[in-house]
């Protein structure tokens, strides 16, 4: 009985030993990524596989993991489809390989959704997780300022070379892109990373230490969005603030939105002039007042509107399995003259890659996710609304990035996917902890 206990006692230990490794693992992986996905993915992948080995919940108990695996199957039965059966539309211009290539922006952070469940299971784990992340978006701030202020055009290599950043030189209107390779892929992490910071600043913490990082952090990452020049990311600085802040919050920030709009609306209004509105116009942003005047567009193939309009009629072609990922890039360009990326809009994306029904479910399973999530974090009684407010950045962080993604596509840089998915994984433990069921939800007419 005691060699029992004995052997029972140094299991235990073992596991605890695991844990405590794969949690620091987790956390240096999540510093190390805003800087490189392939050194954060050296400490996030086996973390991944270990704990998917580890994990006390079977990958089918969690009923949120089976919509995702059904669609997983969805398209990868239709990505084989497309590959021995290559549409007549597209026959001589695609390559049929894409289709596989394109499922790993999705299949393994269905995966990853589960496996990094545990390191986002509780408040603790999710502040631990949101102040890995700001400290190691340091270096892309660092990064932007020099390339903004000091010209850091790079390529710069670390390793020997085995890592290498682009920053392309700023030309034309200045939008600075740090360690990604376009101003909106910035904004749009900067986006995500904001609120963490607007809770980090709010958290009830008297260490000095831990506030000056955090201010510092609020007003590097706001400055930055700035730098980048993006409406969607300047968008994205004014929603997050009452999501986050609260009713308290909401006092303060309402008249300040008032006085930012009314001096945007007097900056580029035809029927005032003066002075005042000369300096409007030199301390507001460029890309702001040209919101209501032509000269946004005057060098624009196509407009947004357009490209949807495209989206959707090539939805219409193979709506069932898809076209195949990336066939819209060569069917657009093949009918109109211009290449773009993608459809700027993630549904569309998705619905020409792998067919409507696939998109139907991801998508249908995520707004549920974050309905209830929302109905947990911001109505329910039993939930610390007052106090923790990690669980509501983290909200307000997929919250907008998803409908950022209507007008543009940022998920498919993978370290922009890969947060997305664990902070995703965050608001299914929110719902987790608070037991919150579909029947909980009352919707008042």
């Amino acid at each position: 009985r005691i060699q029992q206990m004995f052997i029972i006692s140094k299991l235990n230990l073992k596991e605890f030993n695991l844990e405590k490794i794969t949690n620091y693992l987790f956390i240096l992986g999540i510093f190390l990524l805003p800087s490189s996905l392939f050194l954060g993915l050296i400490f996030l992948l086996p973390v991944s596989i270990i704990s998917s080995i580890f994990n006390r919940d079977n990958y089918f108990k969690d009923s949120w993991n089976i919509p995702f695996f059904i669609a997983g199957l969805i398209m990868i039965f239709n990505a084989f489809l497309q590959y021995l059966n290559v549409h007549e539309s597209i026959k001589d211009i695609w390559n049929p390989n894409l289709s596989l290539y394109g499922l790993g922006n999705w299949l393994p952070f269905f995966w990853i959704f589960w496996s990094l469940t545990p390191f986002v299971n509780s408040p603790e784990k999710r502040k631990r997780f949101a102040f890995a992340l700001i400290a190691g978006t340091f270096p892309v701030l660092i990064s932007g300022f020099g390339q903004y202020y000091f010209n850091w055009n790079g390529p710069l290599k670390i390793l020997n070379g085995l890592i290498i950043w682009y920053q392309p030189p700023l030309e034309g209107t200045k939008a600075m892109t740090g360690l990604f390779s376009n101003p909106n892929y910035t904004g749009s992490w900067l986006n995500l990373v904001w609120p963490l910071c607007i809770a980090a600043v709010l958290e009830k913490s008297k260490k000095l230490f831990n506030k000056t990082f955090a201010i510092s952090f609020l007003l590097g990452i706001g400055f930055a969005i700035y730098l980048t020049n993006s409406r969607a990311g300047w968008t994205g600085l004014l929603v997050s603030f009452p999501l986050v802040i609260g009713q308290r919050g909401l006092m303060l920030f309402l008249p300040l939105f008032l006085i930012l709009l009314g001096s945007i609306i007097y900056a580029i209004s035809p029927i005032f002039s003066g002075e005042f509105q000369d300096i409007l116009r030199i301390i507001i942003p460029e890309n702001i007042l040209k919101i209501n005047s032509k000269i946004a567009f005057e060098n624009l193939d196509v407009n947004r509107l357009e490209i949807l309009l495209s989206a959707l009629k090539i939805i219409k072609i193979e709506p069932l399995i898809g076209l195949g990922a990336a066939s819209f890039t060569v069917l657009y360009y093949s009918k109109t003259g211009f290449w773009k990326g993608h459809s700027h809009n993630l549904l569309t994306e998705l619905a020409i890659s792998y067919g409507i029904p696939s998109t139907i479910i991801i998508f249908t399973t995520i707004s549920i996710l974050l309905l209830i999530s929302g109905y947990v974090i911001f109505i329910n009684k039993n939930h610390d609304f007052n106090n923790n407010f990690f669980d509501r950045a983290c909200w307000a962080s997929i919250l907008f990035f998803l409908i950022s993604q209507t007008v543009d596509i940022q998920y498919f840089d993978g370290k922009i996917s890969l947060i997305f998915w664990i902070l995703l994984a965050a608001l299914k433990c929110i719902i987790n902890e608070n037991k919150c069921s579909y029947k909980e939800l009352k919707f008042r007419g």
